[in-house]
This record gives structure tokens, C-alpha cells and sequence, in this order.
């Protein structure tokens, strides 16, 4: 069988087999980790919390996130992501299960943190994973599909969420408190799913025939051998490399809107003077938007396998929007704005995270991607907290909303000079 017809196959039965796996746990991890977004419209009130107190407790999930994402990392390039990541996918899911019976401001904090603690590593482990099974030039594609679970998973949580908060008073329990039990109970089931079906890697897979294998295992460490025109990176290099510090700055900016939008969105549609029942509904437009558009734009990015301009554009168009809140009165206006802002963030990330991958080899690459994410997720923390300080501060989302739109500005800098930074951190010294 000729290369073409190896290549074909092998790609199309790593597309089926893998992709689906990767897409199934970070769409259960993203509803387990956002579904506070919707639980707080009536939650906040049945536990007194204020939009600052609510911020920090959403924000405290990512000190938990950052904290445990580089042992967690390294932890599953030593054991395998067969049996590390059904492990983190029982911790979170019992987590966010228990988050239902939270009293107050301190247990809330608390379960938060520890969500974040389960979860830890599971993003840079999926493009740990992503990275060994997926060849150069399928990658974007790839990531795109599995990034697609996040809008994919807000807008499916937007629309099973009000039927679930309807559950309220059903056996004792409120309806937030049903929407993280029966949120939780897909992601236990998810990891007893990952623990059969994922393969240690290629050359372990049963259902990869002996030339489609070879094919594609010989791919791989080829590509792992030359990374594009970047040169190999070891342990050493990630952390102290300018340019790996540069994309971890440019997700932190990018993080900080895109979790202060996504876990403050729904009380701010409520606040444009949309209803309760409604609101969930409006939730979910943005997001089946940006689904659409990163696909198309990262098959586009792929066309011409550049990612810098790629992620550069979306990003600034992204700042641009937020920070063009300020003066829109109009609430449909405002809504658009916040949708331009929502798509840009999306359409950067599932471009721009192809340049750390591709940059990182072996346990470089685990350590690497799981210092970025959690650098980057300092912006995750930050995002939520300010937003909910200032709301309360102003009685307005206006300011907040400004605030993290410097953050993709700041993403859409970085990417358009990142190449330079490259070319100069691999010059002669």
C-alpha cells in the first residue's frame, strides 16, 4: 500500500478513535467547571454571596489548576494518560458532585479550589496526548475539533441547564444543587470509559494495522526529531526560554477574558433585562457562533500553516469588541460585542496552541505545555475576580468587561511578534 493510502487510513482511524476521547473529557470537564455560571443565578442568593465573593470563588478554581498542573503533567508522562487521566476524572467529578452541598462562602472556596486540584493538568495532558498521535500537518485540525468541545459543552450546559434548575425542591434539594449532581455523574462515567479505550500510544494501538502503524509512528518521531524551524527544547530550555514566558503571557491575558466572560455571562444577559427562563437560551447563541467560525478558521490556518497572524487577528478583534462595551448603551448591541469578543478568544486558542506543541518534545513537551497552561491560567483567576469587584464596586459590568478586553490586545501583540522572538532566542549569542 503506498504512503498516501497509510497516511489516509491512519489519520482517519486516529480521527475516530482518539479524537472522540479527547473531545468527551474536556466537554464533561468544562461543564463541571463552568456550570457554577448558571447555578449562580439562583445560588448567589441561597448562600449570600456578593459578585465579588462569587468571583473569587470562581476564580479559585484555577489557583487549585495552577498549582497542580506541572506534578500532575509530569505524573502522566511517567504512567501514561490511560491511567492518569481517569484518575483526575474521578477526583474532579466527585469534586464538582459535592460542590451541590456547599453552606456558605468558605466551603464554596473551598470545593472550588479543590475542582481545580482534579482537573489539574487535564488540557496540557490532552495536547500531550493530541501531540503523539497527531502528524504536523493534521494537528491545528485536530486541536480545533477538540477545543470545539468548549463552545460545543457551554452552549449544550446553556440549554439542559434550565430544564435541571427546574428541578428545584425535588427531593429536598434546589435545583443549582441537582444541576451539579447530574452534571457530575457523566464525567465519573467518562473515566472508567478513557481507561479501555485509550491506547498507551500508536504503537500499542490494536486497531492500527502493521503498515498504518508504521507509517504513522515513523511520522512522528520524524517530526519530533525537526519541530518546524524551531529548535528541540529540553526540560531546561522551558523554563527559561523568553519565548515559552511570551505565550504563557499572551494565555494569560486571553484566559482572563475568556473565564470572565464565560463564568460571569449568564448574570450579565440577566442584566441586560433578559429573564431567568430565557436567559440560558441567549447564553448558548455566542458560543454555537464561535464554534462555527474556529472551524472555519482554523482549516484556514491549516491551508496555509501559519499561526502567528492567525491567532493575532482573532485575538485583537477580540479586544477591540470587549473594550467597545464601554460606550454601547443598546443591550443587542452589546450583546454582539460580547459575541465578536467570545468568537475572537476562541478562534485564538484553537490556533495559537499549536505553536507550544509543536515547539516541545518528550517530557519538554509535559512539562512545557503544563507550565503555559498554568501560567496562563493565573488570567483565569484574575478574569472572574475583577470582573465580579468591579460589578459590585460599580454596579455596573461595563468596567469589567474593559478590563480583561487589554487581555486579548495584549495575546493579538505577543502572536504578531512572536516570530521575531524566535528567530532572535535561536541566534548566535
Amino acid at each position: 500500500m503506498p504512503d498516501i493510502e497509510h497516511e489516509t487510513a491512519a489519520v482517519r482511524k486516529v480521527s475516530l478513535r482518539i479524537l472522540p476521547l479527547l473531545f468527551a473529557a474536556y466537554f464533561v470537564a468544562y461543564i463541571d467547571r463552568v456550570n457554577v455560571g448558571f447555578a449562580a443565578l439562583t445560588m448567589n442568593k441561597a448562600l449570600g454571596l456578593s459578585q465579588e465573593q462569587y468571583g473569587l470563588a470562581a476564580g479559585l478554581f484555577f489557583v487549585g489548576y495552577v498549582a497542580f498542573a506541572i506534578p500532575s503533567n509530569l505524573i502522566l508522562a511517567r504512567i501514561g494518560g490511560r491511567v492518569w487521566l481517569p484518575i483526575i476524572m474521578a477526583a474532579w467529578g466527585c469534586a464538582s458532585l459535592v460542590n451541590a452541598f456547599v453552606t456558605g462562602p468558605s466551603s464554596f472556596y473551598l470545593i472550588r479550589f479543590v475542582l481545580g486540584v482534579g482537573e489539574a493538568g487535564l488540557y496540557p495532558g490532552l495536547l500531550y496526548i493530541l501531540a503523539m498521535w497527531a502528524p504536523g500537518r493534521y494537528r491545528v485540525r485536530m486541536l480545533m475539533l477538540m477545543i470545539l468541545s468548549t463552545p460545543f459543552s457551554i452552549m449544550v450546559g446553556s440549554l439542559i441547564s434550565q430544564p435541571i434548575l427546574l428541578l428545584d425542591g425535588a427531593a429536598g434539594l434546589a435545583g443549582w444543587q441537582w444541576l451539579f449532581i447530574l452534571q457530575a455523574l457523566p464525567t465519573l462515567a467518562l473515566g472508567a470509559v478513557f481507561w479501555f479505550a485509550m491506547p498507551e500510544g500508536p504503537e500499542t494501538a490494536p486497531w492500527l494495522p502493521a503498515g498504518e502503524k508504521r507509517w504513522l509512528v515513523s511520522q512522528l518521531q520524524a517530526e519530533r526529531r525537526q519541530r518546524e524551524d524551531v529548535r528541540h527544547f529540553n526540560i531546561k530550555d522551558v523554563f527559561t526560554s523568553p519565548v515559552i514566558w511570551m505565550i504563557a503571557l499572551a494565555g494569560t491575558g486571553i484566559n482572563a477574558a475568556a473565564y470572565g466572560l464565560i463564568l460571569f455571562l449568564p448574570q450579565m444577559i440577566h442584566a441586560l433585562g433578559v429573564s431567568s427562563a430565557m436567559t440560558p437560551l441567549v447564553n448558548a447563541v455566542p458560543f454555537a457562533i464561535a464554534a462555527i467560525a474556529m472551524i472555519f478558521w482554523s482549516i484556514h490556518s491549516d491551508l496555509k500553516m501559519e499561526r502567528n497572524w492567525h491567532a493575532a487577528i482573532p485575538a485583537a478583534c477580540a479586544g477591540i469588541a470587549l473594550i467597545s462595551c464601554a460606550l454601547l448603551k443598546d443591550p443587542v448591541a452589546i450583546m454582539v460585542a460580547l459575541t465578536f469578543g467570545i468568537t475572537g478568544v476562541f478562534c485564538y486558542v484553537s490556533v495559537f496552541w499549536a505553536v507550544p506543541s509543536a515547539m516541545l518534545t518528550g517530557p519538554a513537551a509535559a512539562a512545557g505545555l503544563a507550565l503555559v497552561n498554568a501560567v496562563a491560567n493565573l488570567g483565569s483567576f484574575v478574569g472572574p475576580y475583577l470582573v465580579g469587584w468591579v460589578r459590585d464596586a460599580t454596579g455596573s459590568y461595563s468596567l469589567g468587561i474593559v478590563a480583561i478586553g487589554c487581555g486579548p490586545v495584549m495575546a493579538a501583540i505577543v502572536a504578531a511578534t512572536l516570530r521575531s522572538a524566535r528567530k532572535f532566542e535561536q541566534s548566535p549569542q
